[in-house]
C-alpha cells in the first residue's frame, strides 16, 4: 500500500490564499460567552493573516494579542480512545498555530451538552466550539440529513472510501447555501457544515449477505432514512441509543445493529453480534455531523478565529480516518471471537443505491436537496477519487484483512489540507 508520507513546513498549500468573505454572521452578544468570551478576548486584532502565512507571518499578527483559553467539546469519549487520538491533534494544531496563545481544553464524550443540546450550548456560551451529529436534528436541520443520506452512493471501501466520502460532504456543504443559511439562522458559524463520520454495516447475530436473510431481522437503527431503507427491505427497524445495542442483542431483543465503526468500538457488540455485514457499492444513509462555534467566537480578534477555522482542516481528515482507524479494530476484535465479515451480494447492494436515490429525489421535492444532487454527488466522488489517488492514498486490500496493510500512524495531513483548499472552505474563511 502507498501511503503518501510528503512533509511541509507549513502545511497550507502551496499558495498562499487570501480569504473569503466569512460564511455565516454570528450572533453579536455584550460581555461574556464561554472561555473565549472574556474581557481579555474582546480585544482588537489586526487584519488577519492570508492563508498559506508562514508561522513567522502568522506569530507577528498575534505578538501584541493577549492569550485566550476555548473550550471545545468533542463526540470522543476519552484522550486515549481510537476517536481521542485524532481530537487531540486539532487541539495540537490550534496551540501549535497561534505559538501556544490560544489554549484548548478538550471536553470528552459530549460532557457539558449532548448532542440535542449541543447547538444550544455554543449560543448560549457552555461551551466554545461543539461536534454535532446533526442528523439527530432532521427537522431543526433537513438539508443536513438529507445531504447525508446523499452520500450513501458514495462508494465505499475501508480507507480511501472514507477519506472520499468526508471529501464529497465538505463539498457538498460548503457550497449548499440553504445549508449555511440554516446555520446562521441558529445563530452559529460552522466549522465544517457537513461531516460524513463513517459507513453504516450491520453487525449481526448470525451471517447475512442478502435480502432475504435480512428479512424479518429486528435491527437498531439511528437515524429515519435508515429505518425508511431497513423497512423497505423487510426488517423491522428499532429505535435505541446505540449504547444499549449490546444488553439488546445479548437478549435477543433485536437480531442487527446498523451502525459506523467507531460506535461499535464503544459499545462491543461485537461479542455479542459476531458478523459484520457491509457494502461497497451503495450505503446506508449516512448521519451528518459538523462542528459549531457560538457567539464567543465572533468576539475573537480575526487572527484567532483564521488560526481555528484553518484548524477544521485537521478535524475533517481527522474525523474521517478515526473511523478507519476504529475499521481496523474492529477486524481485531471480531477476529478475537471467530467472528465473519462479509460484503453484501449485488442484487442487495443495487436496491439499496436504487432506494437511496428514491430518497434523494424526495428530499428534493421538499427543498432540502438541490436538483442536481445525484449528478453532483456522482461528479464529485470521481473528482475526489482521482484527487485521493494523486495524493498516494490506496487500499491495501479489503475490509477482512485491514489489521494486515492499514498503519493508523499514517500520515494523513496531505488529505487534510488538500480537502480544505479544494472543497470551498476558503470562500468562507474569516476575514
Amino acid at each position: 500500500m502507498k501511503i503518501s508520507t510528503r512533509s511541509r513546513t507549513v502545511p497550507r498549500g502551496a499558495k498562499a490564499l487570501a480569504g473569503g468573505v466569512a460564511a455565516v454572521a454570528m450572533l453579536t452578544v455584550a460581555g461574556c460567552a464561554g472561555s473565549a468570551g472574556s474581557s481579555d478576548s474582546a480585544q482588537e486584532g489586526g487584519g488577519g493573516f492570508e492563508y498559506g502565512a508562514s508561522q513567522e507571518e502568522v506569530d507577528a499578527a498575534i505578538a501584541d494579542l493577549d492569550p485566550v483559553k476555548i473550550t471545545y467539546q468533542v463526540g470522543a469519549p476519552a484522550e486515549n480512545s481510537v476517536s481521542g487520538r485524532r481530537s487531540m491533534q486539532v487541539k495540537e494544531e490550534i496551540e501549535k498555530r497561534s505559538n501556544g496563545k490560544i489554549e484548548v481544553e478538550i471536553i470528552w464524550g459530549m460532557a457539558v451538552a449532548g448532542y440535542p443540546e449541543a447547538v444550544d450550548a455554543v449560543v448560549d456560551g457552555r461551551v466554545d466550539i461543539s461536534y454535532h451529529l446533526i442528523s439527530y436534528e432532521p427537522q431543526r436541520f433537513p438539508e443536513a440529513s438529507a445531504i447525508g443520506t446523499a452520500l450513501g452512493n458514495v462508494e465505499y471501501s475501508p480507507m480511501v472510501g472514507e477519506m472520499v466520502a468526508n471529501a464529497v460532504g465538505a463539498a457538498v456543504g460548503w457550497n449548499d447555501q440553504a445549508l449555511l443559511d440554516r446555520y446562521e439562522s441558529e445563530g452559529v458559524t460552522t466549522l465544517n457544515p457537513i461531516l460524513a463520520n463513517g459507513a453504516y454495516s450491520l453487525n449481526c447475530n448470525s451471517d447475512i449477505a442478502t435480502a432475504e436473510q435480512l428479512k424479518g431481522k429486528q435491527v437498531r437503527a439511528g437515524s429515519a432514512p435508515q429505518s425508511e431503507a431497513l423497512d423497505h427491505f423487510g426488517a423491522v427497524p428499532t429505535s435505541l441509543e446505540f449504547t444499549e445495542a449490546f444488553e439488546a442483542l445479548q437478549r435477543g431483543t433485536v437480531d442487527c445493529d446498523l451502525s459506523p465503526m467507531s460506535a461499535k468500538e464503544i459499545s462491543g457488540i461485537y461479542q455479542a453480534a459476531p458478523h459484520l455485514a457491509y457494502s461497497t457499492t451503495a450505503n446506508w444513509p449516512r448521519f451528518s455531523a459538523t462542528y459549531i462555534a457560538g457567539p464567543s467566537f465572533d468576539a475573537l480578534p480575526l487572527e484567532y478565529q483564521q488560526i481555528i477555522f484553518d484548524s477544521s482542516a485537521i478535524a475533517l481528515s481527522g474525523s474521517a480516518q478515526s473511523y478507519v482507524d476504529s475499521n481496523a479494530v474492529h477486524v481485531e476484535d471480531l477476529a478475537s471471537v471467530d467472528g465473519t465479515i462479509k460484503e453484501f451480494d449485488d442484487a442487495f447492494q443495487d436496491e439499496l443505491g436504487e432506494f437511496v436515490k428514491e430518497q434523494q429525489r424526495a428530499s428534493i421535492e421538499e427543498g432540502h436537496l438541490p436538483d442536481d444532487i445525484i449528478e453532483q454527488v456522482q461528479e464529485l466522488a470521481g473528482t475526489w477519487e482521482q484527487r485521493v489517488a494523486d495524493l498516494g492514498y490506496e487500499d491495501g486490500g479489503d475490509m477482512s484483512e485491514m489489521n494486515e496493510w492499514y498503519d493508523p500512524d499514517s500520515d494523513w495531513s496531505d488529505y487534510a489540507w488538500d480537502v480544505f483548499e479544494n472543497s470551498g472552505a476558503l470562500d468562507h474563511r474569516p476575514n
